[in-house]
């Protein structure tokens, strides 16, 4: 019996030590160590884009960030910043800029070429964007005062007009968008002079002002001249590269077309000397076109070249 007890004593004590493993193991298995509770989840650092600018000038802007407030000192620069839908970063404008309607919700700086210094500099804006016509001094100025500005010039070409979409494109981060808007502005030129195609070109004579404070218009060198030779028109002012045009040399040359800028009113022609008595006065071949369309050399170009296509040839539109 001794040793019967002796050998089953041994048999449970195996047996305990046995399953006091397994639930040490099973314990090990599914209880994280200190140390590996304690790990912390590493954090993703957001990304920060610099820039290295290079404006219409050949000026070299560097930024920290692609610039989140703007202020525009073009009516032309301030279209493009809406059409790239980067109208919220928008802060400041000036008072000619009146495209879109919430453009008005800006605070204006006043004018384009002499702006207001203290409103500027009291926006705190990331960039200002100027062009050629901004006052070389107050550039300077605005740059002694730490804020950085960028020179878009004014260009006087379709290819002009891409270039600084796709310019005020990179400054705001929109490459995407500014690409799409050009792509899609050169196939409406393309569907546009497509149409024009083997069409006889009528003569265009285009009316900025007339009467009383004197006879303007667009002549040879200009993007207005240039615009209605692609819409199929000749211009009769290419015969001078003055603004001021004489009414003796506009009756001799008789033009097939005449299209009016909104501040030169159609309705006075009828009653004015010497345009009374010209054919499209008396056949009503008169069109009125809104300047912007084709003096802002920005993204609404292609409508402009399409209403004085449709002014010209009207069967073909």
């Amino acid at each position: 019996m001794k040793k019967t007890t002796i050998i089953l004593f041994t048999i449970l004590i195996m047996t305990g030590l046995l399953l006091s493993g397994c639930q040490t193991a099973a314990v090990d298995e599914v209880t994280p160590t200190p140390a590996e509770s304690m790990t912390p989840v590493p954090s993703v650092e957001p990304e920060v884009t610099s820039l290295t600018f290079t404006d219409s000038m050949g000026r070299i802007t560097e930024f920290d960030q692609i610039p989140e407030t703007v202020i525009s000192l073009s009516p032309t620069l301030t279209e493009i910043v809406y059409a790239l839908d980067m109208g919220s970063k928008l802060i400041g404008r000036t008072d000619w800029c009146d495209y879109p309607d919430q453009v008005f919700e800006v605070p204006s700086v006043g004018n384009m070429d002499i702006p207001n210094f203290e409103v500027i500099v009291s926006l705190n804006p990331d960039v200002v964007a100027v062009s050629l016509i901004t006052n070389e001094e107050t550039v300077k100025k605005l740059e002694e005062a730490g804020i950085k500005c960028v020179v878009i010039d004014e260009e006087t070409t379709f290819e002009g007009a891409y270039g600084n979409i796709t310019l005020m494109g990179t400054l705001l981060g929109a490459d995407d968008k500014a690409a799409s808007i050009v792509s899609d502005m050169k196939q409406k030129v393309a569907d546009i002079t497509a149409k024009l195609t083997g069409v006889t070109p009528k003569t265009v004579y285009y009316i900025m002002g007339y009467g009383e404070y004197g006879d303007f218009t667009a002549g040879a060198g200009t993007f207005i001249s240039e615009l209605i030779k692609m819409a199929g028109g000749i211009n009769v002012a290419d015969d001078t590269t003055d603004w001021s045009y004489s009414v003796e040399k506009l009756v001799s040359h008789d033009p097939d077309v005449l299209i009016c800028s909104l501040w030169a009113p159609a309705s006075g022609l009828k009653t004015t000397a010497g345009y009374m008595d010209l054919s499209a006065v008396k056949k009503n071949a008169v069109y009125t076109i809104d300047d912007n369309l084709i003096q802002r050399i920005g993204p609404r170009i292609t409508d402009g070249l399409y209403a004085v296509a449709k002014a010209l040839h009207p069967t073909l539109f």
